[in-house]
């Protein structure tokens, strides 16, 4: 089960991600091996923040110069700053970071996008494509109400911006709202074509009880999409490896999910999906190397920690720790919109599923996809409060999804607590 559905294609942000906070470094010093007593029993959930023990310490590694990504946006800050005025300079800059801040998931890049395009945004009659872009950085925020606003203005000004419909489908999919991301596949099939619109349906039908109709449909955009850019084409490989894994065909869903990185090998969204699979697998040892070389993508360090855990691992510890001083620092920055993470690092690492529950029902409020019903399921069960996920119960009952994660853990809710439960009692 992934996060896959939330992948867009040309500069849409998925908002399943956490923004990149503190770094750990590939080899941590020696006095870090080990955690301090005073942090040791401190009861979860964590709250120290992390201080440096050295002045050589490093916190975090930026992209060296040579980075083609980096090139990249150096020749479009430069050709922006020769002309200000451009607003369609500014939006490819803009969709340069936010891609950027996608691939490595670093949202300090789509505050720089924000930076940029907010001239235009700021206007008294801002343009339907600087609004758009505005949307994709609220989007990859969490800060949905306020992404949805702009998308419907944009939509207003604009009714045949086919990524602004794909856009808002997305959005619809993520929140669970269904029938309102299939009216909006459906403007994206007569803004943009039969080969995007199927792409945007195959997606949908995966969430909707029909993942072998799913499976067909993007089967059929891989073969129409082959000569597309790599960033579509792994888009597509990634809705396929999810639809197979719907279904329950591991080997099919791997095969996909290998293809998707051949495409984009350092891709965080593909790469942190990619090991939630092989951590269901019970693979933890290959998450390691899989994600050796992007600790500094939070969502990828969860991934790490967790793979630690499972291996029960020296390390797990700091990993824990460092993890936790992560979570701190986003909520100093106000950053508090990943509870679906920090509801799975509660229960799995913190062993605390009090406070899983908690945030996991907070984030149920704005997110309903696949992934977090299979959290809230997880934390109710464990705190023994079955009740407090019968709004997941409901949502997969009507929307008839298919999960054999949802599944099991449904088939694990004590009997009369889920006729309860159904009953809405």
């Amino acid at each position: 089960m992934t996060a896959m559905g939330l992948l867009l294609w040309t500069g849409v942000t998925p908002a399943g991600g956490a923004p990149s906070g503190g770094a750990l470094p590939p080899s941590l010093p020696p006095a870090a091996t080990s955690l301090p007593p005073a942090i040791a029993s401190l009861p979860a959930p964590y709250r120290a923040p992390f201080l440096p023990a050295r002045e050589d310490e490093r916190l975090q590694e930026v992209p060296p110069a040579a980075d083609p990504n980096v090139l990249e946006m150096r020749s479009l800050r430069a050709k922006l700053d020769t002309a200000p005025r451009d607003l369609d300079a500014a939006i490819r800059l803009a969709n340069s970071y936010i891609d950027y801040s996608r691939q490595i998931g670093d949202a300090h890049y789509a505050g720089y996008a924000e930076a940029v395009i907010a001239p235009w945004t700021r206007l008294a009659a801002p343009p339907a494509n600087a609004l758009l872009t505005q949307a994709t950085i609220l989007q990859y925020r969490h800060q949905f109400d306020s992404a949805r606003e702009l998308l419907r203005t944009t939509l207003h000004l604009d009714p045949r911006n086919a990524q602004a419909w794909l856009t808002q489908a997305t959005l619809d999919m993520v929140q669970g709202d269904y029938e309102a991301a299939r009216k909006d596949c459906a403007q994206v099939m007569n803004t943009s074509g039969l080969e995007l619109g199927s792409a945007c349906l195959g997606n949908l039908l995966s969430y909707t009880g029909q993942a072998r109709q799913s499976l067909a449909l993007l089967r059929q955009s891989e073969v129409a999409g082959g000569r597309a850019p790599p960033a579509y084409q792994a888009w597509i490989e990634g809705l396929i490896a999810e639809a197979a894994e719907r279904l329950g065909d591991w080997p099919l869903a791997e095969t996909h999910y290998r293809s998707a990185l051949q495409l984009l090998p350092h891709d965080n969204f593909l790469l942190v999906a990619y090991a939630d699979f092989l951590l269901d697998r019970g693979r933890p040892g290959e998450v390691l190397p899989l994600l050796a070389d992007h600790f500094q993508s939070d969502t990828a360090f969860l991934r790490l920690a967790l793979a630690q855990a499972a291996l029960h691992s020296p390390d797990a510890s700091r990993y824990a720790w460092m993890m936790a001083a992560r979570f701190e620092a986003l909520k100093q920055r106000g950053s508090d919109f990943f509870g679906r993470e920090e509801a799975r690092f509660a229960l799995q690492l913190q062993h605390d599923p009090e406070t899983s529950l908690a945030l996991a029902r907070r984030n149920w409020q704005f997110q309903r996809a696949p992934w977090d019903a299979r959290v809230l399921l997880e934390a109710a069960l464990a705190a023994h409060q079955p009740r407090a996920a019968a709004t997941v119960v409901t949502f997969v009952e009507e929307t008839r999804l298919e999960d054999p994660a949802v599944q099991s853990l449904l088939r694990q809710v004590p009997m009369p607590s889920r006729n309860a439960i159904g009953e809405g009692r």
